[in-house]
């Protein structure tokens, strides 16, 4: 992203920009930006006392506790990790680089591959032209540098040491129409030998006025999910052409139209089971808020895909996206078994939170208004200090199609952690945490008590 100053354009970072949540409208924000609601980060109701008595030792005592408290377990479950373990210590400074959005699978061949998002690029060698409309009828128009957030790529033996220092970036924006600046929350799977990277990424940036006239950017809009091919991870090829990339899942072209722009589509989550393509993705574009859409198709390239034919249902009535299973932003579903999770942050509060659900429908969400509002949660405290609460982009270790990896009884999630959001991007480091195969199913069983399908 490029912004404005008295001194002309500098780059700044595009974790810096707003990115999708419950807000609406165009803000990119992954939650509800500084005024607009306050200070949202609910923890939610709590059954004090209750899961930390539970033992999965005791079936008798749980079907009686189920059964006495059944809406409170999914209320009020909180798990603690088996382990959280740092995966790099950057240093924090003012202009100091970032890390988010992992995507980790442990592939055919034993290693474990992670995809992820860092501020890249060449700098001020290589501009490029941007022009936008003001408010006032007038156009906007400089050059912004090759910089902003890119996808780099690293292999570990173990999914727990990794060199990222010396990482290489894989993917940048081609810098066409449909494709500027940066490229975000790749979602790797990998099908018959070929690697899929689904990626969001914008095409234009909104251009505001100050009260005496002059001009900034605000946060991007008209975001789509575009996807490239990989035969070994490392190089690969936009669809449909590297330079003038089409998208897999497009906004609708009014949401290009002056006073109508809105973020669009992104944040995908992917995997292939028994033939089939399954995509979800963030929609903060056609429907009252941020809702996650599940689509479905026998191809990779999700050509006449369908839409889930399951979807929540809007609190005040209002009609929501098709195919609407889950809401809030950065939502990673993916499937262990007959069960769905989904991981997500609670934002602001230090922990994660984790759903269940058998059909695909994350009916807890239906009446949500912030996701601390819903449990079952995951405690994943910062070591750096009990005021870094920020966490963001969590994603499931999986199998090369996209199914949750069990390993010696447990499960772990990768996800960025930092001091805040996007005014503190340059404090964001990646984490995993281990949470056992146990807890994961008193996820499930709290989501079907609370009434998930």
């Amino acid at each position: 992203m490029t912004k404005l100053s008295d001194n002309g354009p500098k780059p700044i970072s595009s974790a810096a920009r707003p990115s999708p949540g419950a807000c609406v409208g165009a803000s990119r924000c992954a939650r509800p930006r500084a005024g607009t609601v306050g200070r949202p980060y609910v923890e939610g109701r709590r059954a004090a006392g209750l899961a930390a008595g539970l033992s999965p030792r005791l079936p008798i005592a749980l079907a009686l506790w189920l059964a006495l408290s059944a809406a409170a377990l999914a209320d009020g479950l909180t798990i603690r990790p088996v382990s959280i373990t740092s995966l790099q210590s950057e240093p924090v400074t003012p202009e100091g680089r970032y890390d988010w959005g992992p995507s980790v699978m442990r592939d055919d061949d034993g290693l474990y591959k992670m995809w992820w998002v860092r501020l890249g690029g060449t700098g001020q060698e290589k501009r490029f032209p941007f022009s936008a409309r003001l408010p006032d009828g007038g156009v906007l128009s400089f050059t912004y540098p090759d910089w902003g957030d890119r996808v780099y790529y690293a292999e570990s033996a173990d999914g727990v040491h990794w060199a990222l220092g010396v990482a290489p970036m894989v993917l940048a924006p081609a810098e066409s129409r449909q494709e500027i600046n940066h490229v975000g929350t790749p979602a790797v799977i990998k099908v018959s030998g070929t690697y899929f990277m689904y990626y969001e990424t914008c095409a234009d940036y909104l251009a505001r006025q100050r009260a005496d006239g002059s001009p900034y950017l605000e946060s991007e809009y008209h975001n789509q999910v575009f996807v490239a091919t990989s035969d070994d991870g490392r190089a690969w090829h936009k669809r449909l052409s590297d330079r003038s990339p089409q998208p897999v899942v497009a906004a609708p072209r009014e949401n290009l139209d002056f006073g109508r722009q809105r973020y669009g589509l992104g944040q995908p989550s992917a995997f292939c089971r028994d033939g089939r393509f399954v995509l979800h993705y963030v929609d903060s574009c056609t429907g009252p808020g941020d809702f996650i859409v599940r689509v479905e198709a026998d191809n990779p390239y999700f050509h006449a895909a369908r839409s889930f034919p399951l979807s929540l249902r809007s609190a005040n009535g209002a009609a929501v996206p098709a195919g609407s299973v889950a809401r809030f932003a950065q939502t990673d579903v993916k499937p262990l078994g007959d069960t769905y999770y989904l991981i997500r942050p609670a934002y602001g509060t230090g922990k994660l939170g984790i759903l269940a659900s058998r059909d695909g429908l994350f009916r807890q969400d239906a009446d949500a208004v912030m996701p601390g509002d819903v449990y079952p949660q995951i405690d994943v405290p910062d070591p750096r200090g009990s005021d870094w609460l920020e966490r963001l982009y969590p994603d499931f270790l999986t199998t090369p199609t996209g199914e949750i990896l069990v390993e010696n009884g447990r499960v772990a999630i990768y996800y960025s952690s930092g001091a805040g959001f996007k005014d503190r991007a340059n404090t964001w480091d990646l984490f995993r945490a281990d949470v056992s195969l146990r807890d994961l199913r008193r996820v499930a069983q709290a989501c079907r008590a609370g009434g998930d399908g």
